[in-house]
């Protein structure tokens, strides 16, 4: 298991030089020279405090890594095994295929919080069907018009398959895997593809989690139905599922194994909420690098209370020289400070309407109140874009319970920011979405009555033309019908004969 820190590799050297600056403070101790003597410096907790300060910049740039994420987020990539093989019944009497879809029916059945998802089908070739979303009755739709067998090249590749969905996958994003499969290879060697696939996938940092169907007994594959009742060339006419070859899969690559949808939807929860390790680079958990700073500030204090006289002398003028320096370093934007600083630097800069400055310290970290804030400030200099990008992951469908004080505002912020991108039927549904996570909202509530209408009311009459004439009352048309209807019922008079008529 890999150490708590971002970048581990950089323990090493500065362990070493604070060991070596210390050994070197301890033999000036020894050998104190006089000129040392006469300033009253103390060597050797000048090394003390010189190895503190190495030490305490070490930690910091290898950033330790404890506690849970202030909100839960994962992207699970669903690759499923569509070759023909998922058809044969050993899954408990019923098809593979069919186990596994209704495996994904439970984890599809009910949201599930901070989790995203993509579907790939898997044959001879990986087939993406759905990017990462949260739309999961998209997905199991996708599911319904697949015929295993009938898409892409025939058998399966775990070896050359497992690397392309790999490839898709954002780098830093925490992310896994969820294979469902019987484990059968049949393009190259179990060994050579299981090689192919781990290398792919230790590389990119991505477990895999199985799902495993089949009773690794030998079964005929059924025919494809049709006149020919043949299997398609490169389909192997009997199938033998593989479940250990698929664990060992899972454990060359960090990930677990699940024993059916219910185990595989809290295993999911899990990992999404930090409470199982991800890999560093995909890890969840908040990185703490101020750690570092602190004790690089005690080292710097030990060093200056043994500095001597001549410091004592000089310090005044080197923090007045540290004083002029910072707001220069500051308004050229290049002025390094905590996260926390950067948000009271923009918090203030928002308040005073400098939207460059607050642009300029926009705080970029993972903190709820500080993602609030970038939002915040990407809507007030108009980049509405922006802000709904910021606030994707505090907007996802599912919410813990309780709900965290943050998730009204993020909701409004986005409402805002789509009603900003003049797209007011989304704004509509986050607003209602908050409604039903929070009934009786007040703020949520006036935003559907006054920010959420109609953009476009219809334009206001014309005092140069005059109105049209009122229609007819109802009465008169009924009447006038009742008269014509009299008129053609009532039988004609007999024509008068032609001729001169008799007195």
């Amino acid at each position: 298991m890999s150490l708590p820190f971002t970048h581990p590799w950089l323990l090493a050297p500065f362990a070493a030089a604070a060991v070596v600056v210390l050994a070197l403070g301890f033999r000036a101790h020894l050998r104190t020279g006089q000129s040392v003597q006469v300033v009253g410096q103390r060597p050797l907790w000048q090394g003390l405090g010189m190895a503190l300060m190495l030490a305490g910049l070490g930690l910091g740039l290898a950033e330790p890594r404890w506690g849970l994420p202030e909100f839960p987020r994962l992207t699970v990539q669903v690759v499923l095994d569509a070759s023909r093989s998922m058809t044969v019944p050993d899954a408990g009497g019923r098809p593979r295929w069919d186990a596994a879809v209704a495996a994904l029916d439970r984890l599809w059945s009910q949201p599930q919080t901070g989790l995203r998802w993509s579907l790939d089908l898997l044959t001879g070739d990986d087939i993406p069907l759905q990017p990462p979303g949260e739309d999961r009755t998209l997905l199991r739709e996708a599911l319904r018009a697949v015929v295993p067998g009938e898409v892409g090249s025939p058998g399966t590749s775990l070896g050359r398959g497992l690397p392309q969905v790999a490839a898709q996958a954002d780098r830093d994003a925490p992310a896994v895997i969820l294979l469902l499969s019987d484990g059968e290879e049949t393009w190259e060697t179990p060994e050579a593809a299981l090689e192919r696939a781990a290398s792919a996938l230790k590389k990119a940092k991505l477990p895999v989690c199985v799902l495993a169907f089949g009773d690794g007994q030998p079964h005929a594959v059924p025919a494809k139905p049709g006149p020919e009742g043949q299997l398609p060339a490169g389909e192997p006419a009997v199938s033998t599922a593989h479940p250990e070859f698929l664990a060992r899969l899972a454990q060359a690559t960090g990930g677990q194994v699940f024993t059916n949808g219910e185990t595989a939807a809290v295993g999911l929860q899990a990992l999404a909420a930090g409470k199982l390790p991800l890999p560093t680079q995909r890890s969840l958990q908040p990185a703490h690098p101020e750690v570092g700073a602190w004790l690089a500030l005690a080292g710097l204090a030990l060093w200056l209370a043994f500095a001597g006289k001549p410091m004592a002398r000089w310090r005044p003028a080197l923090l007045l020289l540290l004083g002029l320096a910072a707001p220069l370093q500051a308004q050229a934007g290049k002025l390094w400070a905590p996260p926390s600083v950067k948000a009271w630097f923009a918090q203030q800069a928002l308040e005073n309407g400098d939207l460059p400055g607050a642009r300029r310290w926009r705080p970029a970290d993972a903190k709820p109140s500080h993602v609030l804030l970038a939002a915040q400030i990407d809507l007030r200099t108009g980049f509405p874009e922006d802000a709904l990008k910021t606030l994707s992951p505090l907007v996802g469908q599912g919410a813990p319970r309780p709900l965290p004080p943050w998730r009204a505002q993020a909701l409004l912020l986005a409402a805002r920011a789509h009603l900003e991108a003049q797209r007011p039927a989304e704004a509509r549904a986050l607003l209602e979405r908050l409604l039903l996570e929070q009934p009786g909202q007040r703020e949520a509530i006036h935003d559907l009555q006054t920010l959420v209408k109609d953009a476009t009311p219809p334009p206001p009459p014309d005092p140069k033309k005059p109105p049209p004439p009122p229609p007819p009352r109802p009465s008169m048309g009924a009447q006038q019908d009742e008269l014509e209807g009299l008129k053609q019922r009532l039988p004609k008079p007999p024509k008068t004969p032609g001729g001169v008529k008799d007195l």
